[in-house]
């Protein structure tokens, strides 16, 4: 596989940090970039209870091991725990979210079927209507990419062998910014991040998959089913911790913030 990812994006040690200002108790949270803008949204509101909140992006897989490890206090996830890891972390899932397939805003095309991703991403074809794409997948250990080959059956133990020549990309700034740029461009987000970007002008699409638009009227209903849970988890020391991060994640203010992003509140 072509991987244009730096180095950097595959160390356990994030990227992106976010800290409050306001002196209170430490607390890390570390893991998905699909969780990570909504955390660093609530921060104030956690600085408010006495918690410090420092908010550090790396992937979901990354996250759990950082939880593990006790590097972090909390591991953001966007994938469901394997049963490897379950037993050791406590689970709180905090939203729902869903996956959308985006491409250039020019692509001649505004819908996609579940067998034409089959065939773009184990490279059976290159192209959609006589239309050249440049196929873009998420890095491994990335929750966005979990869910996707899980829901499409992708990978050599589903059947689906996935193509070795995509385009490996890592955060969801990253896939925003490489299919932004490319016309030919397609790849697989979450609909917060999309939805963001095209408030933002970045010339980016949502397409519909099978003729179903991933809307949340639509994920609500259970039309749309290409969704999944986010997730935080802990070691069950932080039990107590746990219970007051979750008071701040059920209050109202919260539950905006998730919404505004695009996602549905769970608590």
């Amino acid at each position: 596989m072509r991987n244009i990812l730096p180095a950097l994006f595959l160390s356990v040690v994030p990227l992106f940090t976010v800290g409050t200002a306001i002196a209170g108790e430490s607390v890390t949270f570390a893991g998905s970039t699909t969780v990570f803008p909504f955390m660093e949204k609530l921060s104030p509101l956690f600085a408010k209870q006495g918690i410090d909140a420092k908010i550090q992006a790396g992937g979901s897989s990354a996250g759990f091991k950082a939880t593990k490890s006790g590097i972090a206090d909390f591991g953001m996830m966007s994938r469901e725990l394997k049963k490897s890891e379950k037993p050791f972390v406590e689970k709180l899932v905090i939203s729902r979210d869903w996956l959308v397939i985006v491409a250039n805003k020019d692509a001649p095309f505004d819908n996609i079927t579940h067998e034409e991703i089959l065939d773009l991403y184990t490279g059976k074809t290159k192209s959609l209507h006589g239309y050249k794409l440049n196929v873009i997948a998420k890095e491994a250990g990335r929750g966005t990419k979990t869910i996707f080959d899980h829901y499409f059956h992708l990978g050599k133990k589903a059947g689906h062998p996935i193509a070795r020549d995509l385009v490996i990309i890592g955060p969801n700034g990253q896939a925003i910014t490489t299919v932004a740029g490319d016309p030919q461009g397609i790849t697989y987000l979450s609909y917060s991040a999309v939805e963001a970007a095209i408030k933002q002008g970045e010339p980016v699409k949502m397409l519909t998959l099978d003729g179903m638009a991933g809307t949340p009227e639509n994920v609500t209903s259970g039309k749309y089913t290409l969704q999944r849970g986010l997730n935080l988890v802990y070691k069950k020391k932080n039990a107590a911790l746990a219970e007051r991060v979750k008071s701040v994640l059920a209050t109202d203010e919260a539950r905006k913030i998730f919404l505004d992003g695009g996602v549905q509140p769970t608590l």
